[in-house]
């Protein structure tokens, strides 16, 4: 616009002055009006009524220094904005206005003076109402943004969708010990794992097709040099003109503009490769587990004379075997207590008269391994069944002791345990005609297993039997007895 309503005269300058006059009494989006050196309003267009209430008859001869807020005019500065008008060949401002409702609005005004400074000045007023308004929801959504950036866990930032980062949350400076100047553009990257770098970048460059980033890789924490594994996840956001559009001041606003997180998994991928490996030995300890199940049936089924046989013994052999996995499941599978194990099978046996005369347990601290503990359990347990039978369980005058001593060399250790029944009447012949599946796991299965060695003998007045089994050293400790 000129620096003044009137153009110079000229040929046809009449016709251009009328026309140019025209087109700012008739401009209804600008409010265009001309005031003296003092303030005093000269013209008032059909803009001005408009933005600012005052008809032309209200306000001409009047101050026009009444459409400024009252905080401005106390502090004078309207005569000042004149003031820099005169001296800088304008004045230009954002600022609130008053109408003449006494409401207000934002706008943004140009004074100008006219080409002979006593004629005054031109000032030009646009309404700007509703752009400030979206600015200030810009700020105070930039603030909430701020706010919850430095508030969270995760480390934020702000990303263009190639991967160039524009802004990093407090939390990612303090983890990465990298300055904002450091991780701007792809300097970021120097705090990824260089295993990890091929996967950072590779999803980067279908990020924007699919429209997210997520990648799992190990971050470098600055604090103790610890590669760590974050979850690292962006998704685009809408620009500032857009609706619920997010844009740190501290980075530059664009139509790519993304926001993302990274969030710590180092202990969850820990849980999850612990859970993993616990999950592998579960299935390798079920599957074991099942197949000494059916060893049990096969070899019971080929030693029982009729199904009635096999139905009772079965169910006693699976029953043995529940108390050893039960003391194991107590113990988390570490190594079992040779005393506890026999104290429990002979209990399920009798009456509860372990070592009260009828019944001798006794000997050192030994722990047995698992495999170990399950394969003697299901022993004690084929010995307590044949003494319930047939020796010094079943006469009250009989008496049996379970004891056992530590030894070994080479550094190797090995635990021997004695069975010994007295007091049963045996008969002349000795051994029994007919090798049940107790005699096969003693003298076959516990060697072949455990490498143990094994002897079963049927004296004259009960059975003797010895285990030696080799296991790792034991702990101080005082005997069982």
């Amino acid at each position: 616009m000129s620096r003044e309503l009137s153009l110079p005269a000229g040929p046809g300058s009449a016709s251009q002055s009328e026309l140019f006059e025209c087109l700012i009494e008739n401009s209804t989006d600008l409010a265009v009006y001309g005031i003296d050196p003092g303030g005093i309003a000269r013209s008032w267009n059909i803009g001005a009524e408009r933005v600012f209430g005052y008809g032309a008859e209200e306000i001409l001869g009047q101050s026009a220094d009444m459409i400024f807020t009252e905080e401005d005019q106390a502090a004078g500065y309207p005569s000042r904005e004149r003031e820099v008008a005169l001296r800088e060949g304008r004045a230009a401002d954002e600022r609130w206005h008053r109408r003449k409702d006494g409401s207000r609005f934002w706008a943004s005004g140009s004074l100008v003076p006219r080409r002979n400074p006593r004629d005054g000045f031109v000032r030009i007023v646009r309404d700007r109402s509703e752009a400030h308004r979206a600015s200030e929801d810009l700020r105070k959504r930039e603030g909430r943004f701020h706010l919850l950036a430095a508030s969270i866990p995760q480390l934020v930032f702000r990303t263009l969708p190639s991967g160039s980062r524009s802004w990093g949350s407090p939390q990612w400076t303090d983890f990465a010990g990298m300055t904002p100047e450091e991780s701007v553009g792809f300097g970021w990257m120097q705090a990824i794992h260089p295993e990890d770098l091929p996967a950072t970048r590779e999803a980067w460059e279908g990020a924007e097709a699919r429209g997210e980033y997520d990648v799992e890789h190990r971050v470098r924490r600055a604090a103790d040099g610890e590669y760590r594994w974050h979850r690292t996840r962006a998704r685009p956001v809408a620009t500032p003109g857009g609706s619920g559009g997010i844009s740190p001041s501290d980075g530059a606003a664009g139509s790519g503009d993304w926001v993302g997180t990274m969030t710590d998994i180092h202990d969850l991928r820990g849980l999850k490769d612990r859970q993993a490996v616990l999950l592998a030995e579960l299935q390798h300890r079920t599957r074991n587990l099942l197949a000494v199940v059916q060893a049990i049936a096969s070899q019971t089924m080929r030693k029982s004379r009729s199904l009635e046989d096999f139905g009772g013994e079965f169910e006693g052999r699976l029953h043995a075997l529940s108390r050893v996995q039960s003391l194991l499941a107590r113990s988390d599978h570490q190594d079992i207590d040779l005393h506890s194990l026999l104290e429990m099978e002979l209990t399920a046996h009798g009456d509860g008269t372990v070592n009260s005369g009828r019944i001798t347990v006794g000997g050192p601290p030994v722990s047995l391994p698992a495999l170990s503990a399950q394969a003697m359990g299901l022993a004690v347990h084929e010995l307590a069944t044949n003494a319930v039978k047939h020796g010094a369980l079943s006469r009250p005058d009989a008496r049996l002791s379970v004891t056992w001593e530590t030894g070994g060399g080479n550094g190797t250790g090995q635990v021997v345990l004695e069975w010994r029944e007295r007091g049963v009447p045996m008969p002349e012949d000795g051994a029994p005609r007919r090798q049940g599946y107790g005699t096969e796991l003693i003298r076959y299965a516990l060697p072949y297993q455990l490498r143990a060695k094994t002897s079963l003998d049927f004296g004259h007045d009960g059975v003797r039997c010895t285990i030696a089994v080799p296991v790792r050293p034991a702990g101080a400790g005082t005997d069982h007895g």
